[in-house]
């Protein structure tokens, strides 16, 4: 981070600003908006600036910038088409210790100015560090469409009644459990609609409810069974995202990106529950009983896992054990490892005229989960779940199910993320690329003839991808 993000209040505060442009006049506005006191200096101010002047809105002088004192200034802008004169402005700012900004160039400035989307009370800002205002625009830009208009009429009433709240739950964790049932209630649904004397009147009637003292009695929470994705942390849905972001508690796998993990509540609590292979680590009853324990003690659980829930996932497990409490859940669908990997191999799970169906199974065992193998035909995809030390034996039953041994296969590994690596090859030389090419968990294994896209149609990461067939007896890096 390369600038601290602050919100300052500059009501009835000297600003100064130099120069008398338009770009000058965008920056009157701005901290016009926010109720500073303006001081323009500006040899030849702009029809506008003049007019913002006789209506006593700023104050005007019309002179040359000297190097006078700027002690009396809280905020600097220097806003002129010279390079000179902005950075003599910006040296006199920094003996004076205020913060100046120098439009357009974020190495003279101590502070810069965001895209800002307003809702008033609620502002958001967004900043490139200076690197690209463009990219800040589109940014905002994305924001402005997926807030709801009515935003700042929703916060102003929670600023209305955020005393008698105080007063009526003194009490910090139940209150911000009441506030959060307020916003993603009724009465928020009223207000963003429109009807905010309907908004209210449920608001009062709430409030009531929670400080009767049998309504204070421990309710419990509510478990959010959340698939993360296969790893890239833009591939977890919109609906993933939001409830991440409400849950009290965090209870993550070992695959969950650190850069998912960004998007849980900053006073939110983390705890990893991942499994690793061949390692002591929780087992499965203990995370169910811990997941119970959290939701019935009044938490929202954000039960995080790579991938979807209900593939391979444990999640039907979990949603049992809550189902048995008697506690309240969600479960909300990710992109599974199998389509994320594979999409992004450039390998379709099915193509028409070439396979029809798709076999998911997973290696995790002695045999390669032989048994199912059985099952596999030459029109279909097969993807194989967590089966790195069974690659060999995998190949050696597809084979003794009289598979061709030169039937093509891909390994994708650390799928989805800027690591990402994708190997092609064939049943007979499974065992020797892991070895040779050092496959490590995490990896898919897709076999079938559509892995032959691979090669063709590798979009993602196009360089980490590599090739060991039958007829090619050293490793070929494919450019």
């Amino acid at each position: 981070m390369q600038y601290l993000p602050l919100f300052a209040d500059i009501r009835d505060r000297d600003c100064l600003i130099v120069g008398g442009g338009r770009v000058a006049e965008r920056r009157v506005l701005l901290l016009g908006r926010a109720g500073a006191k303006i001081t323009v200096i500006a040899p030849e101010p702009s029809r506008e600036l003049e007019r913002l002047a006789d209506a006593d809105a700023i104050g005007l002088a019309r002179r040359a910038f000297d190097t006078e004192p700027l002690d009396r200034y809280w905020l600097i802008v220097a806003a002129t088409d010279d390079p000179e004169l902005n950075a003599e402005v910006a040296a006199a700012a920094r003996r004076a210790k205020r913060l100046c900004n120098v439009v357009d160039d974020a190495q003279l400035s101590t502070f810069i100015m965001p895209a800002i989307v307003d809702h008033d009370p609620v502002t958001i800002a967004i900043s490139s560090a200076g690197k690209s205002p463009v990219l800040a625009r589109w940014v905002k830009g994305v924001i402005e469409t997926v807030l709801p208009v009515r935003l700042g009429e929703l916060a102003t009433l929670a600023g209305r009644w955020r005393e008698r709240v105080k007063q009526a739950l003194p009490d910090l964790e139940r209150r911000r459990k009441f506030w959060q049932a307020m916003l993603e209630g009724e009465v928020a649904r009223h207000m963003l609609a429109g009807r905010g004397e309907r908004s209210e009147t449920l608001l009062e009637q709430a409030l009531a409810a929670w400080r009767d003292e049998e309504a204070a009695t421990l309710e419990p929470g509510e478990a959010y069974l959340v698939g993360a994705g296969p790893g890239s942390p833009d591939l977890i849905t919109l609906r993933g995202r939001q409830l991440l972001a409400q849950a009290d508690v965090v209870l993550y796998d070992r695959l969950v990106s650190d850069g998912i993990l960004e998007y849980a509540r900053r006073d939110g609590e983390l705890i990893s529950v991942g499994k690793s292979p061949r390692t002591p680590s929780i087992t499965q009853a203990q995370v169910n009983r811990l997941l119970v324990r959290l939701v019935a003690s009044g938490r929202r659980v954000c039960r995080l896992k790579g991938g979807d829930p209900m593939i391979f996932g444990r999640g039907g497990e979990e949603m049992q054990a809550l189902a048995e409490a008697g506690l309240p859940f969600q479960v909300v669908p990710g992109v599974s490892a199998v389509e994320g990997c594979a999409a992004y191999a450039g390998i379709p799970l099915t193509l028409r005229g070439v396979s029809r169906a798709v076999l998911i199974t997973t290696g995790h065992s002695d045999d390669g989960n032989a048994a199912d193998l059985a099952s596999f035909r030459s029109d279909q995809t097969l993807a194989l779940y967590m089966g790195v030390a069974q690659l060999e034996a995998i190949g050696a039953a597809l084979m003794d199910n009289g598979h061709d041994a030169a039937t093509p296969a891909a390994i994708i590994q650390n799928g989805t993320m800027e690591e990402q690596r994708v190997v092609r090859t064939t049943l007979r030389r499974l065992g020797e690329v892991r070895d040779k090419l050092g496959i490590e968990a995490p990896a898919l294994l897709l076999v079938g003839e559509t892995t032959r896209c691979a090669e063709r149609y590798r979009w993602f990461n196009p360089e980490a991808f590599e090739h060991l067939e039958d007829d090619d007896r050293n490793l070929a890096q494919v450019s």
